[in-house]
């Protein structure tokens, strides 16, 4: 410890002084000091907690927009949306590998079921292809929907983050 600190806080042993307390000078700067402390850290504290508020408040905004912009489009175009997710369902489908006991298992049963399956897709392909005719839907203008819905999601994901980057950044320079 200096021998500033020292006589602060109270402690004389080695400093040359035969006083019972700290100089009241000392103490009174020591004491400010900490005072000052404690408010630049309560001002810092508040203020990223408002910034943080913000950047929540305007990313669950943000999220709420787009929320109801896929609504939206999901009523207006609800053939196409049923055709995503038919697309959807089936890449996934594909990527999920067919472990030894599935087979093992379902032998006939399981090719049956695939053969179900497919027909059952191939039905809805064909359903979904007559409703977006029957609509006037081309096939382009559906991905041009799913495309512009996907570019949505992906600008209203990179706002959000950017708005709390900013956020963050901003709280750190203070």
């Amino acid at each position: 410890m200096t021998t500033e600190v020292k006589v602060a806080a109270g402690d004389t042993s080695d400093t040359g002084s035969t006083g019972s307390g700290a100089n009241p000078e000392q103490s009174g700067r020591l004491s400010g000091a900490l005072d000052g402390a404690r408010a630049r850290a309560s001002e810092a504290y508040t203020a990223a907690r408002e910034r943080t508020s913000a950047a929540y408040g305007s990313a669950r905004e943000t999220a709420s927009r787009a929320s109801q912009r896929t609504s939206e489009t999901v009523e207006t175009y609800p053939e196409a949306a049923l055709l995503g997710g038919l697309a959807i369902g089936a890449i996934l489908g594909a990527f999920l590998p067919r472990t030894q006991r599935e087979t093992e298992l379902l032998g006939d049963t399981g090719r049956r079921l695939n053969q179900t399956a497919r027909e059952a897709a191939e039905a809805a392909r064909e359903a979904a292809r007559g409703k977006l005719d029957e609509a006037g839907l081309s096939r382009d203008a559906a991905r041009q929907k799913l495309s512009d819905l996907a570019s949505s999601a992906t600008e209203v994901a990179r706002t959000s983050a950017s708005a709390a980057a900013q956020a963050v950044k901003g709280g750190q320079g203070q």
